[in-house]
């Protein structure tokens, strides 16, 4: 760190350290690629203009469209979270609690997360209330056996929860637990409902360790052929999984850090 913070001010002197803040917040938010370039071309106003655009509350609520969507998301968050917090202070029904442990997350936060939603569970919530947030609360913190059970009691109540994020979730949670062959049927049926990447990146990735090459190199073709046609957006949010499936050979290559939010 000290190494990166002295080529930094080399390079732009007294605003090095402001240049590095900015980068790192910028890779946290999930900032647009643009932003980078602003911060590093003009190391004076450039990280200045970041936290006045992107971060700002003030000047942020009447530029959304310039926000990165993770930034504008986070914003929201922090906005129903103060309302919250009021309604909280009279009242901790479940219903409160499970969104507030919902937008918690969306501020990267599952620790704190997780004890409001571990509080709307105890207190009644129902399970296509809680368990999803609580599972993600588990996983953002590495704890994908702990988020199995809940989802699979999510899963069993809601079979495609939330569009498919509930099975791919589980599927994630079994695969990240080296339950890939408990994984595999997850995912063989979310993929029968839609057509996910990272699903069929994952299943690949199990095909291939059990030796069965073909059915793997027909999916990874179908994600590089759907890769041609997406649109700009859905091609940036999935690059992490294309560039998994265009290097997926032999199923021991280490898949992307599952984000969230």
């Amino acid at each position: 760190m000290h190494s990166i913070l002295s080529l930094l001010s080399l390079r732009f002197g007294g605003f090095g350290i402001l240049t590095m803040v900015a980068l790192i917040d910028a890779v946290r938010v999930g900032a647009d690629w643009y932003w980078f370039l602003i911060i590093l071309a003009f190391p004076g106003i450039g990280p200045i203009a970041y936290f006045v655009v992107v971060r700002s509350p003030l000047l942020g609520a009447r530029n959304a469209g310039m926000m990165s969507p993770v930034a504008a998301r986070r914003l929201q968050a922090l906005r129903r979270l103060r309302e919250l917090q009021v309604q909280l202070a009279n009242w901790r029904g479940p219903g409160i609690l499970a969104e507030a442990g919902e937008e918690t997350l969306a501020l990267g936060k599952p620790q704190e997360a997780e004890k409001l939603l571990r509080e709307a569970k105890a207190n009644g919530g129902a399970v296509e209330d809680v368990n999803f947030g609580l599972a993600q609360s588990l996983e953002m913190q590495g704890r994908w056996p702990e988020a199995v059970p809940l989802l699979q009691e999510l899963v069993k109540v809601e079979p495609d929860s939330r569009l498919g994020e509930g099975p791919l979730h589980l599927a994630r949670s079994l695969d990240e637990a080296g339950r890939s062959d408990e994984a595999e049927p997850v995912l063989r049926k979310l993929l029968e409902r839609r057509t996910v990447i990272e699903a069929q990146v994952r299943l690949a990735r199990t095909l291939l360790r059990k030796g069965e090459r073909e059915e793997a190199g027909r999916l990874l073709s179908e994600v590089r052929n759907d890769a041609t046609i997406l649109p700009r957006y859905l091609k940036r949010q999935h690059r992490a999984w294309l560039r998994a499936a265009a290097r997926l050979k032999t199923g021991t290559e280490r898949l992307p850090r599952p984000r969230f939010g």
